[in-house]
């Protein structure tokens, strides 16, 4: 049997959790020129006692099979927040859908600081 045919003969899920898509997420963003970090999101007691770790200010909804984004990032000073903000959600669809074969339907960037 050639692998192709085993590769149509196999049947199976997939299954990725919420960590590894928001570390797809940050590398992503952070990849970005002009992007100093992703903003830090307040201590949550029970968010520390909970999750493996904490993303910062990203929240993301998978809706069956389409992903939809939130992420708050930290700009330098000298960056352009529309050219960056646009960057970021080009980047971030592309990574989510070339590394997790996740659909994303929307990426909403808000600029929540600059580093000066």
């Amino acid at each position: 049997m050639d692998k192709e045919k085993i590769s149509k003969s196999i049947d199976g899920s997939l299954y990725v959790s919420e960590d590894v898509i928001a570390k797809v997420i940050i590398k992503a963003a952070a990849g970005v020129d002009g992007v100093v970090g992703i903003a830090s999101s307040a201590h949550n007691p029970l968010r520390l006692l909970f999750a493996k770790e904490n993303h910062g200010k990203i929240k993301f909804r998978l809706d069956g099979d389409v992903l939809s984004v939130a992420v708050s990032v930290l700009l330098s000073a000298d960056a352009s927040a529309k050219e960056t903000a646009e960057k970021v959600q080009e980047s971030i669809k592309e990574q989510v859908q070339n590394v997790l074969g996740i659909t994303v339907a929307k990426v909403n960037v808000n600029v929540s600081d600059l580093a000066v």
